[in-house]
């Protein structure tokens, strides 16, 4: 009873939020850059920034993800990640990103298909079609809270989710006060019978739609932050 009632909630939301409203790119028109810290366990080990520029009819997305992890002053776990994405029109033409996650490469290149009905992944983890209902999970676009499919950024991977509205929340970053509506996404590997499953918690700013804050628990808290959004003159 309980799930049935927070499914019917997000629901309503989607219905009084559609995706135009709570849409992605066209939402971003005046951003330049959105800037957010990463944080284990409390404390500031990388970043993660988005750059927004515009071309007549395209915009692009340029992100660069930095964290390490220190243990006795050796690298246990780190990443450094550059990606790309490009919208025309509003919808995702293609998708390009590099990462080496502890000295390990890892890519995925997406392009719409020619006849525009569908992707081709091309990625360390997957290759094949998907439908173009699916999003890249990336933490800038507020859209992945309605996807009931995802691409992983840095390896793209499909994963299926199930997303649940929690409630309505105030939280404090920076020394600021919001107010937001916090969600619950369960991500789990699609086509792969024992794929753990991974929740998400993310909080999205009721003014602006912005994702202010995504927390997840692997060896730890992991938390990422929206400390700036820098927009355009």
């Amino acid at each position: 009873m309980k799930t049935i009632f927070k499914s019917s909630i997000l629901i309503i939301i989607v219905i009084l939020f559609p995706i135009k409203s709570l849409g992605h790119v066209e939402h971003y028109e005046k951003v330049e850059k959105l800037s957010m810290e990463i944080f284990k366990d409390g404390k500031k080990v990388g970043f993660n920034d988005y750059t927004f520029s515009r071309n007549g009819k395209s915009t692009i997305i340029d992100n660069v993800t930095e964290f390490r992890i220190l243990i006795l002053g050796i690298n246990a776990f780190s990443i450094k990640g550059v990606s790309k994405e490009i919208y025309r029109d509003n919808k995702l033409i293609s998708f390009k990103s590099d990462t080496i996650q502890n000295k390990k490469k890892k890519f995925v290149n997406l392009l719409l298909g020619e006849n525009k009905n569908h992707y081709f992944i091309k990625g360390s983890s997957y290759n094949g079609k998907v439908d173009l209902d699916i999003v890249v999970g990336s933490w800038w676009n507020h859209k992945v809270i309605q996807a009931e499919k995802n691409i992983s950024p840095v390896s793209g991977s499909i994963n299926k989710q199930k997303i649940n509205f929690i409630k309505k929340e105030k939280i404090n970053l920076y020394g600021k006060n919001y107010n937001t509506r916090h969600f619950v996404i369960l991500s789990k590997r699609l086509n792969k019978n024992e794929s753990e499953e991974h929740r998400y918690d993310v909080w999205i700013d009721t003014n602006t739609n912005y994702i202010l804050k995504m927390t997840y628990s692997k060896y730890g808290l992991w938390e990422y932050k929206l400390k700036e959004v820098i927009f355009s003159k």
